[in-house]
């Protein structure tokens, strides 16, 4: 039980992460999947914008004026259709991109949002006492509400806290917030070997 769900949290955690390094797809996914046919009916028009703009270009205006003022009619007609294509396709967008951020909310972030409150106390491997101050070490067992917890323990218990065990276990929270972090430097490193 405990493995699976160190693994389930991982996996979201390296999920979300690809999600946001593929970030500049996004706009290809949401033409594939919600605004496909405003994105055709784009191309579509801009295809035939652009033939008649060759044809025009390749005719004199002063020898065949009819002809070239019939293709600058067509051709004004067309950039007409184009703007109000432009802006159907921009409103499909936005409608997919808010169901794609609602997607990611229910199938990512919340999850690992429950497993951070609802399991973020689950032992996941452990340490041997005294590696590092008993601060940290309190922090890696109980999660970061063991600093908002520390002045009520004073009070409660005053005087030295004494060790309880032998080895500090690590909570499932603390590692999902390393494996960030862990994540973020490895980016931050890629992104400045990239420059």
């Amino acid at each position: 039980m405990s493995e699976t769900i160190i693994w389930v949290a991982i996996v979201l955690v390296v999920v979300a992460r690809a999600l946001k390094w593929v970030s500049h797809y996004r706009d290809t996914v949401v033409d594939a999947i919600w605004s496909k046919p405003a994105a055709l009916k784009l191309q579509d028009i801009a295809r035939r914008r652009h033939s008649l703009q060759q044809q025009q270009r390749s005719i004199s205006a002063q020898d065949e004026y009819a002809k070239w003022t019939k293709l600058n009619r067509q051709i004004a007609q067309l950039d007409g259709q184009l703007g109000v294509a432009q802006a159907e396709l921009k409103q499909t967008r936005q409608a997919g991109e808010k169901a794609l951020s609602r997607l990611r909310l229910v199938v990512l972030t919340a999850p690992l949002l429950l497993l951070r409150f609802w399991k973020g106390k689950v032992s996941v491997f452990s340490l041997p006492q005294g590696m590092f101050p008993r601060a940290v070490e309190t922090i890696m067992s109980q999660g970061w509400a063991a600093i908002a917890m520390a002045p009520a323990r004073y009070v409660w218990a005053p005087g030295p806290m004494k060790p309880l065990q032998l080895e500090t276990p690590v909570c499932l929270g603390i590692l999902i917030w390393a494996l960030s972090r862990v994540l973020d430097t490895l980016e931050f490193v890629a992104a400045s070997l990239a420059v």
